[in-house]
């Protein structure tokens, strides 16, 4: 598969450094969309790949790809009456612009947009850093990705270690509805709509506005400069497309998928909980709540997400 690799930077190798490298890569998915990519972190440490919400881009984990918080850890070593200082990558950290976002390619073509195109897309971030049984987070709609992503791989149970939803819808049409919350609901109209640009523009600014009281002019200007580039026709693929999610399901009911979900008090994009009954009998389910936390919490309450992402993935991996 081709891969052109934009830039590949890396601080020079010291006991500090050890191997933190940042790399951006623009992959080819299956059927030749063009598909941006980067990572961060420690590559030797086991994988997590963060998948956006609706017509954004991976600029909304820019605070978490930027905070050493979330890619190192400090400890101290005693050897022979002094101390070294040891840094210790917890995760490598991947996230990619999903097809018709940010720096990928805008297909408009309905094939473009069944299932098996957005599997594929991951297909290509996988094999382009050359993951091996990566965690996949999917924040917001990003999580109905994961459905898509065990369609096409049926019964590979060793294909994903495991799913995060973090505020995340489970899985289109029906899903949406279930997870959303009036105040989002609300907006879609006017945002899948093509005939009132003062409409449009209105909602995309509550929509975004909603995301997080946390989040800077900077990163709210960064979502909606993605909503107001996002070809219109884009936009009404990304709300309508269809899955089927009796793979997903499976996996669920088998036990070989471990999912933790994480909902939040305050969100005002999606009512967490209510997302997670529609799960159904998942045998591997996490269920967490953060007190007080938005749809934002990376933002809002990063010590928290941070936490519980960090022990799960050690129990999950330690089993």
């Amino acid at each position: 598969m081709p891969v052109v690799e934009f830039c590949t930077s890396a601080s020079p190798i010291t006991p500090h450094s050890m191997s933190h490298v940042t790399t951006s890569l623009m992959l080819l998915s299956a059927d030749g969309t063009k598909i941006y990519a980067d990572a961060a972190g420690d590559f030797t440490k086991p994988a997590i790949v963060f998948i956006h919400g609706v017509s954004l881009s991976s600029v909304v984990w820019n605070d978490i790809f930027r905070d050493p918080k979330w890619t190192n850890l400090f400890y101290m070593v005693g050897i022979s009456c002094c101390f070294r200082c040891i840094l210790l990558s917890i995760f490598w950290q991947v996230r990619y612009d999903t097809r018709g976002h940010g720096r990928s390619g805008m297909p408009t073509s309905p094939r473009a947009w069944e299932s098996q195109r957005l599997a594929e897309d991951f297909d290509a971030v996988v094999k382009g850093f050359k993951l091996r049984r990566p965690f996949v987070l999917g924040w917001s709609l990003g999580a109905t990705h994961i459905v898509d992503i065990l369609s096409l791989h049926p019964g590979r149970e060793r294909y994903l270690s495991g799913a995060i939803h973090l505020t995340g819808v489970p899985f289109m049409g029906a899903g949406i509805g279930k997870a959303g919350t009036q105040f989002a609901l609300g907006c879609l109209p006017s945002l899948n709509q093509t005939n009132d640009v003062e409409k449009f523009q209105d909602a995309s600014r509550r929509f975004v506005n909603g995301f997080s009281r946390h989040a800077s002019f900077e990163l709210k200007s960064l979502c909606l400069g993605n909503f107001v580039t996002q070809p219109r026709a884009v936009t009404k693929f990304v709300f309508t497309r269809e899955q089927d999610a009796t793979e997903f399901f499976k996996a669920g009911q088998r036990g070989y998928l471990p999912l933790l979900a994480i909902a939040c008090t305050d969100d005002l994009i999606v009512d967490g909980r209510s997302a997670a009954r529609a799960l159904g009998p998942w045998k591997d389910l996490k269920l967490v709540e953060i007190e007080g936390a938005d749809h934002m919490p990376w933002l809002s309450h990063s010590e928290a997400m941070r936490g519980l992402i960090t022990d799960w993935v050690k129990d999950i991996l330690a089993a």
